[in-house]
């Protein structure tokens, strides 16, 4: 009879405990893809970190430094030890294989280099705002990568940022960037178009080698020519005829 009780007891906690993780990435976003409320974040034993500044109330934060689990899904957390997270080291997600979906506190406002390199079954990524530079390699060969959003905070896109990112067909980039590197979607096979909705960029070369998108611009904005990067530059006015 005790057993029977004990089971009941323990098929109820792991019910629960779904639930809980149903609800926590079935959250609602607005708008710009932020979430309207934070989900419950992974247990911190999945994570390494480290406070900087640890004697400095008003300057300290915490690094997220290392996964070291495979978890399906990702809730980074808004605090450790009561500090806020406001950013991830390079490296940090580096070949996190079966990782698909992550969110992010909106406390984060630096990405490291190749956090996401290799993250191949990642689906969706939304920035949060205040981070301002996607950095080199932060999503190279993630394959599966189907959407990005990008904060209006976002000024410049380094290289090989989303190269060989060959499941994404679609991107925005924000009105403030001002450069993006060479190579930044290299080999993104599946690219087709992209919306500029700021002036133009900085013209590195090989921006799109191997990739073949048509580049939307908006009416207004200036230092546009014909081609940026090699690739055909047209009014967004026309991707809306389409």
């Amino acid at each position: 009879m005790v057993r029977g009780v004990e089971m009941s007891k323990l098929m109820i906690f792991l019910l629960v405990s779904w639930i809980s993780i149903v609800h926590g990435f079935t959250q609602k976003t607005d708008t710009s893809g932020q979430l309207d409320s934070y989900p419950a974040p992974t247990p911190l034993a999945n994570f390494k970190w480290k406070i900087n500044n640890p004697l400095s109330v008003s300057s300290r934060y915490a690094i997220i430094t290392h996964f070291i689990s495979n978890n399906y899904s990702v809730v980074v957390p808004q605090k450790i030890q009561n500090i806020t997270v406001t950013k991830i080291d390079r490296n940090a997600f580096f070949r996190c294989g079966e990782m698909s979906q992550i969110v992010f506190p909106e406390t984060l406002n630096d990405i490291g280099s190749s956090a996401f390199n290799r993250c191949y079954q990642l689906r969706r990524i939304v920035i949060p705002n205040g981070v301002s530079i996607i950095r080199e390699s932060t999503f190279f060969k993630c394959s599966n990568l189907k959407e990005v959003i990008l904060p209006d905070t976002i000024h410049t896109i380094k290289e090989y940022a989303f190269s060989q990112c060959k499941n994404l067909n679609h991107i925005i980039i924000p009105n403030d960037v001002r450069e993006i590197e060479s190579h930044a979607f290299s080999q993104c096979e599946n690219l087709k178009t992209i919306t500029f909705l700021g002036d133009a960029p900085k013209n590195f070369s090989n921006v799109f080698k191997g990739s073949e998108p048509i580049l939307y611009r908006t009416k207004n904005s200036i230092g546009w020519k014909q081609l940026w990067s090699g690739r055909p530059v047209r009014l967004l006015s026309e991707k809306n005829k389409n």
